[in-house]
């Protein structure tokens, strides 16, 4: 496979993964906000994914093009020392969703212990279910990653 190639696979998962996760995280919260009685129209729904892509996904692109770029060659070596088979798109799947807890959760401690701050600062991953969600971006990205890559030999 071309170094090229390889590139734009890793830059399409990344790209992939950052639509997912970046859609989740407004989703997550906008439906916070239905429990408790918010009435939130599709076009509400449509307009804050929207502006959430064009405001948080630029920095989320960033982080889990280094996040990826870790998980994904890590994933790589254990499916091989595993004998490949499905390892692959498993190991690549819980690398990426791997990969964006990690992200997230470092974010919230950064902010936490460095800058003493209470706030979570993306609030979508507030409780278990909510990182959970966001994680399925990357889960899925790392399953496109696995499709495309073909297995070393």
């Amino acid at each position: 496979m071309t170094l090229l190639r390889m590139i734009a696979i890793h830059l399409l998962a990344v790209l992939v993964g950052t639509v997912l996760v970046s859609i989740a995280n407004t989703h997550v919260d906008l439906q916070a906000l239905a429990r408790i009685g918010a009435e939130i129209p599709f076009a509400v729904r449509l307009d804050a994914s929207l502006r959430d892509l064009q405001g948080f996904a630029p920095t989320l692109l960033a982080l889990l093009l280094v996040g990826f770029s870790i998980a994904f060659p890590a994933a790589g070596w254990i499916a091989a020392l595993l004998g490949g088979g499905i390892w692959r798109p498993v190991g690549f799947s819980l690398a990426g969703a791997v990969a964006v807890m990690v992200m997230i959760t470092s974010i919230t401690l950064v902010y936490r212990e460095l800058l003493g701050s209470t706030i979570t600062p993306i609030a979508a991953s507030r409780e278990l279910g909510g990182l959970v969600t966001l994680s399925a971006g990357g889960l899925i990205a790392g399953l496109l990653f696995a499709w495309l890559k073909p297995a070393s030999r």
